[in-house]
């Protein structure tokens, strides 16, 4: 295809800035201006906004659109608020570094490894960026305060860690992949690390999919069993082990459902000693994955304590539900013994003739 030359002007002072800016972004300003125009043929608009109004009014118009997650709304609107900036913080760094490793690909280096980081970049990774930058703005977008505060705030960080990750992976991928390809020689190799770890991208990005579901269909972590629930899943975080994990899942549902039914001993014994065992087990479990230590034998304590936590949820369920059996039939027999006073059921005093 061919190319066509531009000129326009530009003030020296904001030539200066850009040109500064691309060369931190591993950029020429041609390039810039290439990505600019490709992306406003794609897509039929600025891809930022343009507008008159003064700051302020954009940030009380963005307010509005967003549900107003401010101070009307206390801490937890404050919170939200944090959040939702900092992930939009996250989509603009990951989209800025996927930019930047693809339009620095060199067309000398041929191979199949270098192929397979120009279409991670340019296709699949971009388009996983993308999706996650959308559920993020429907997120916020339509939503009242109320109706995300009433949801785990716990599930909604493990959300933007997962998504932090990815975005210091790709940062740090920008700041060696560029320099490499500009080094390598006309069809140089070498690049199959970097296939393989914009690959493992990939998957973290499949991984937040899950993660923004559980979100959207929690509840607040106010106390109760969701409140244990959050303790475990935090304590369960750095752990990979799978049979663990299956095991807690059961764990969780067997929490949510009867927790709050325990008896007021009973959970404050869970949340304490046995709660707190099993979270020292899952960090020495995930402490043994991490340095290639003894994963079967703390694995299996976990497992350990995992049972005795179900052994005694189900034991108070089990001795409830015969208290209450007990209970409702010694009404049942009083009631028949006043019926029977009263001469109102047979066998009973029977009235004068």
């Amino acid at each position: 295809m061919g190319q066509v030359m531009i000129n326009f002007r530009l003030d020296e002072e904001t030539k200066k800035s850009m040109e500064q800016a691309c060369r931190e972004m591993g950029l020429s300003m041609t390039a810039a201006f290439t990505v600019f125009a490709k992306k406003v043929g794609k897509e039929k608009r600025i891809p930022f906004e343009v507008t008159a109004e003064c700051p302020d009014l954009r940030l009380a118009r963005r307010q509005r659109c967003h549900g107003d997650f401010g101070e009307n709304y206390g801490e937890c609107g404050l919170g939200l608020a944090r959040r939702r900036d900092r992930l939009e913080l996250l989509c603009g760094e990951i989209r800025r570094s996927l930019t930047a490793v693809h339009v620095a690909i060199p067309a000398s280096i041929t191979g199949l490894p270098m192929e397979q980081i120009r279409l991670l970049c340019g296709d699949e990774l971009k388009d996983k960026s993308a999706q996650v930058s959308n559920a993020v703005g429907r997120l916020f977008s339509g939503q009242d305060a109320g109706a995300l505060e009433g949801k785990d705030l716990g599930i909604l960080d493990e959300y933007i860690d997962g998504l932090s990750s990815i975005a210091g992976e790709l940062l740090e991928l920008e700041r060696t992949l560029i320099p490499d390809m500009k080094s390598c020689s006309e069809g140089g190799g070498g690049f199959e690390e970097y296939g393989r770890r914009l690959a493992a991208v990939s998957q973290k990005f499949d991984s937040l999919v899950p993660v923004m579901r559980r979100y959207l269909y929690s509840a607040a972590c106010t106390g109760g069993g969701r409140a244990v629930v959050a303790r475990i899943r935090k304590a369960a975080a750095p752990v990979g082990t799978a049979y663990v994990l299956a095991a807690l899942e059961g764990l969780e549902a067997l929490v949510i459902r009867e927790f709050d039914g325990l008896e007021e001993q009973a959970g404050v014994r869970l949340e304490g000693e046995y709660l707190q065992t099993l979270e020292l087990t899952l960090q020495e479990l995930g402490r043994a994955e991490r340095e290639a230590g003894d994963v079967g034998e703390k694995a299996a304590l976990c497992l350990r304590v995992i049972n005795i936590l179900t052994q005694v949820i189900a034991e108070n369920r089990r001795a409830r539900q015969e208290w209450d059996g007990r209970s409702l039939e010694a009404e049942v027999a009083a009631l028949e013994r006043l019926a029977a006073m009263r001469g109102e059921t047979a066998g009973g005093m029977q009235p004068d003739s």
